[in-house]
């Protein structure tokens, strides 16, 4: 009995090979690079969780480096840091390119209220190559829904507090069309700030993380400056009763109303250069991040065209011409 195997079937069963090496072994390799990856649950309430995973990052560096963890903070200075952080962005392209950023705080009054207890308690938990992520929906329809959520990470490293931004219910995702789920390198044109008058933190090139394509909106801030410059309101002293029931009510005389306009004016110059420092560390971040995106696509380009190189054969060598010159005609 003769087996009748068609063409299409035959060249279906020849080209499983090339699809194995060529897509999968990849995957399989890059997976064995990085290490396995976990995600731990430690708070779920109302759609809203907090745990620790896997900070590949703390691989990926070179040498591998570790997280400042285990990590305890107080609820209140978690509510502080949290509530610093602003993002900006836009649903769609086209209007992304005509819409002016405005930030606003990333998580609302009521968010905080929930998350900043249980991501305390995640770091105090967390080891030295985890970090602690977000997933917190919206309250308003169609929320909470699995697409659209505030997400992302945060972890201690050195003196500095790493916050990672993946997705943010305020900004609708682009339709990949045919039903198909969410892109996560869809980042909505997002970019995140700091409130003034604090500012985001400058990290030295080799303590930076090494952020994945997935990984493109983070910031970094110094707890301890943060912590400060949220905190610091202006002392104000009591008047005593007995010298307010004992001094008779006079109109302010004209140097006291001079002084005040005068340290009104301090104060409203001051706030105005905080703002402006803060709006240049922005800039000087945001360019410092596509820096490194130009020297590593150079880099890319510059292995691409040794690759080409080789590949290239050397030409033979020419062969000298066997005819002679023509010889000079005598009269």
């Amino acid at each position: 009995m003769q087996v009748k195997t068609s063409a299409h079937h035959c060249l279906r069963i020849s080209l499983l090979p090339t699809f194995i090496f060529t897509t999968l072994l990849p995957l399989v390799l890059l997976t064995a690079c990085v290490g396995p990856m976990h995600e731990q649950v430690l708070f779920e309430r109302a759609g809203t969780r907090i745990g620790l995973q896997t900070d590949l990052s703390t691989q990926r560096s070179s040498p591998p480096t570790t997280n400042a963890h285990p990590r305890q903070i107080s609820p209140q200075d978690m509510r502080i840091l949290l509530g610093s952080i602003e993002v900006s962005g836009w649903s769609g392209i086209l209007l992304g390119l005509f819409q002016e950023r405005h930030p606003f705080p990333v998580f609302t009054v009521d968010e905080l209220d929930i998350i900043a207890g249980p991501i305390g308690q995640a770091f105090e938990q967390a080891v030295a190559t985890e970090r602690v992520f977000f997933s917190v929906p919206g309250k308003e329809k169609p929320y909470p829904s699995e697409k659209e959520r505030i997400e992302g990470a945060l972890f201690f490293r050195n003196q500095y507090l790493h916050v990672v931004l993946t997705n943010h219910y305020a900004f609708s995702s682009a339709d990949p069309g045919g039903g198909e789920e969410r892109d996560p390198r869809d980042t909505k044109g997002m970019k995140l700030w700091v409130a003034s008058p604090a500012m985001a933190a400058i990290v030295p090139i080799e303590q930076e993380p090494v952020w994945t394509a997935f990984e493109k909106v983070h910031i970094s801030l110094n707890p301890t400056d943060v912590l400060i410059a949220r905190e610091s309101k202006p002392v104000t002293t009591p008047i005593s009763k007995t010298v307010a029931s004992t001094t008779p009510t006079t109109a302010p005389s004209q140097p006291k109303m001079a002084e005040t306009d005068q340290r009104k004016t301090t104060e409203s110059t001051s706030d105005q250069l905080h703002l402006q420092v803060n709006e240049l560390t922005n800039a000087n971040l945001d360019l410092r991040s596509r820096l490194k995106e130009q020297s590593a696509e150079i880099q890319t380009l510059r292995e691409e065209l040794e690759q080409l190189r080789k590949q290239i054969k050397p030409r033979s060598p020419t062969k000298p011409s066997t005819k002679s010159s023509p010889s000079s005609s005598t009269p």
